[in-house]
């Protein structure tokens, strides 16, 4: 059964290298949340948990480093590629996150809206 795309934001609520945008979510039938965030002009999502030990990467929404290259754990400091979700650095590596199938398109009143498309392990809370 394929569940409906998420709308999680207008695409202009996302900067690149800025704040994320926090959804509950449910991953293998347990709570978490899931964050979303622009790079290089393009959408991503994550499910919002280090490889390392499964804490929460985000800072209050923040997840990128001060450079806004790449993602940052703010427990242990392993970082991520923003683009693919890799491990480039830190404990966790060569682990990668979880990544979201995220898409960008105009709603039925033609705002740009950033969705989340669910599958696997990951569904809406």
């Amino acid at each position: 059964m394929e569940i409906a795309p998420v709308e999680i934001c207008l695409a202009s609520e996302l900067a690149d290298g800025g704040l994320a945008a926090k959804r509950p979510v449910m991953h293998g039938g347990e709570p978490a949340s899931a964050f979303f965030v622009r790079f290089e002009g393009q959408a991503y999502g994550y499910l919002n948990r280090c490889p390392h030990m499964g804490a929460e990467l985000d800072w209050e929404g923040s997840v990128f480093t001060r450079k806004g290259d790449l993602l940052m754990c703010a427990r242990h400091g392993a970082t991520f590629l923003p683009d693919t979700g890799a491990c480039t650095g830190g404990p966790c590596k060569p682990s990668t996150l979880v990544k979201l199938d995220v898409f960008e398109a105009a709603r039925d009143d033609g705002a740009m809206t950033v969705f989340w498309r669910p599958s696997g392990h990951t569904a809406p809370a």
